[in-house]
């Protein structure tokens, strides 16, 4: 035994003697080749990750989708959870001139995307009636016409200069169609490319999708969840920067009586049909929303009461809603309202009835939604006590007053009912890999 053992060191130690160079040159040599090939390998340019999302609707320039505007993190300012404005690129802010003047203060050392400084009389801003003053690098003058106070929260879109380039660690370009109107939004890293391809219904999106074009989808009605399971992961999420609702035109001879506003709403069964209830048009998680307002529960017997005689009403509303307005006119048909639906591709200029779902502004101010002066007021309403509200919520500029005026707007809308808000709508993300939902969602 010994013996053999001893036949075996013998073996190894000739063999050593004999190739021990050749082996140590071998290990050094492979060694020194792969240092040198990963020295090679990344100085190579790399191969950028490129992730393809869908997103519905119709966006300009100036209105990009605020999932996108939150994931640049570019503005003077960003809104927090409670929707009010706070410091971003801006580090502070100061308001003159009884809030004619905003000055914001640049955080130091900010760079554009092509690595270079940022200096205030780079930014290029393009706000209508509003002078921009830049008197030093880091210190940005607004001088507007006339109070008001929701500008801040106006300032938290992307900084552009005048080269297109952002601030932060990507680049974004837009392809735009000879209406103006956005078709692909391209934000472009060091490391990822992401390509929002923009489509005008929720169908051409999910067959982009089944095809293979897309690896994410946002915001599609969550009516979709069950034909989309076996395709993709899902979230799910309710939409609080939108509401459904009814809306009454008010110059109509039939609907100009608040007491009959008030009767419709007390005739429908479930006015949440299912979703999540929504008792004003602000957003429920804003500084300024209440949910202490007038609600309209079943009721047939009030509904009599208020009506006094019988209705024949026309019920408009977009293909997406129709069969939520078949739902309406179901719980409203009876001896005393006949209910007709008509669907409409966008607003009509004409209706007595409109149902449709409402983007919620960021701030809570709805001037140009509301008032009677506003050629957008979407009730063609004019109450008194709405306008005065909508008035001083703009030029109020404390936070606390300003909320005490939007309590009472809240007050006031739901017992006038220029409209009758119904629910928040339920969406889903889809994606093929549920890791992607991590890095945007239209989730709020």
């Amino acid at each position: 035994m010994i013996n053999k053992i001893r036949e075996r060191i013998w073996f190894v130690k000739g063999f050593l003697q004999k190739y021990g160079k050749q082996i140590v040159t071998s290990v050094v040599v492979t060694v020194i080749l792969a240092l040198v090939g990963h020295l090679i390998i990344s100085k190579l340019p790399q191969s950028k990750k490129e992730i393809n999302i869908g997103i519905v609707g119709q966006f300009s320039a100036g209105q990009l989708p605020s999932y996108i505007i939150n994931y640049l993190n570019a503005g003077l300012v960003s809104i927090d959870d409670k929707l009010e404005p706070v410091p971003n690129l801006a580090e502070k802010w100061d308001v003159e001139d009884n809030g004619n003047t905003y000055i914001f203060y640049l955080k130091p050392n900010l760079k554009w995307f092509d690595g270079s400084t940022v200096k205030a009389s780079d930014i290029k801003f393009s706000i209508p009636n509003i002078v921009v003053e830049t008197q030093d690098p880091n210190i940005i003058k607004f001088r507007i016409p006339t109070q008001f106070a929701p500008f801040p929260s106006l300032l938290n879109i992307p900084l552009l200069n005048q080269k297109g380039s952002i601030i932060g660690n990507y680049d974004i370009r837009l392809k735009q169609k000879s209406t103006g109107l956005i078709s692909q939004i391209i934000l472009e890293s060091s490391k990822q490319k992401i390509l929002f391809d923009v489509y005008p219904t929720a169908k051409e999106a999910i067959t982009a999708y089944k095809l293979g074009q897309l690896d994410q989808v946002l915001g599609l009605p969550s009516e979709y969840a069950g034909q989309l399971a076996p395709y993709a992961k899902i979230n799910k999420y309710t939409d609080y920067t939108r509401v459904v609702m009814l809306i009454f035109n008010q110059t109509d001879p039939n609907l100009k009586d608040k007491s009959v506003r008030q009767g419709i709403a007390y005739g429908l069964k479930d006015d949440t049909f299912g979703e999540t209830e929504a008792l004003t048009t602000i957003n429920p998680n804003s500084w300024a929303y209440s949910p202490l307002v007038k609600t309209y529960p079943y009721n047939p017997e009030r509904t009599k009461e208020l009506i006094k005689s019988p209705l024949t009403l026309e019920l408009a509303t977009t293909p997406e809603l129709l069969p939520l307005a078949e739902r309406i006119k179901s719980d409203l048909d009876s001896d005393l309202i006949t209910i007709n639906t008509k669907v409409v591709t966008s607003t009509p200029d004409q209706y007595q009835l409109y149902l449709t779902t409402y983007d919620i502004p960021t701030d809570p101010d709805q001037y140009r939604d509301w008032h009677s002066t506003q050629a957008t007021n979407i009730g063609k309403g004019a109450d008194e006590k709405i306008d005065k509200f909508l008035e001083d919520g703009r030029v109020t500029l404390d936070t606390k007053t300003r909320k005490s005026i939007y309590i009472d707007f809240q007050k006031t809308f739901a017992e006038e009912l220029p409209a009758l808000v119904l629910y928040y709508p339920s969406s889903i993300d889809i994606a093929h890999n549920a890791a992607n939902f991590n890095l945007i969602s239209g989730a709020k």
